[in-house]
């Protein structure tokens, strides 16, 4: 697969090997359950992860959670 050129968290990054979120996610080493990824502005639901493609210029969003006490 070639690079593909996108945005996540407000910074430009060029992806490797990742056609889709789920690769993204394996790819930037993002690990856990408590974020939630959103795509040109919309929420994309877990069990789309795999199905998600990834396109030249997408904007992505990574948000995790975090409780505290």
């Amino acid at each position: 697969m070639n690079r593909v050129k996108v945005k996540i968290n407000g910074k430009d990054i060029e992806l490797e090997k990742s056609s889709n979120v789920a690769e993204m996610l394996i790819e930037r080493e993002v690990e856990g359950s408590m974020f939630v990824v959103e795509k040109n502005l919309q929420i994309v639901n877990k069990e789309d992860y795999i199905t998600t493609k990834i396109k030249e210029n997408d904007s992505f969003e990574i948000v995790g959670f975090f409780g505290g006490g």
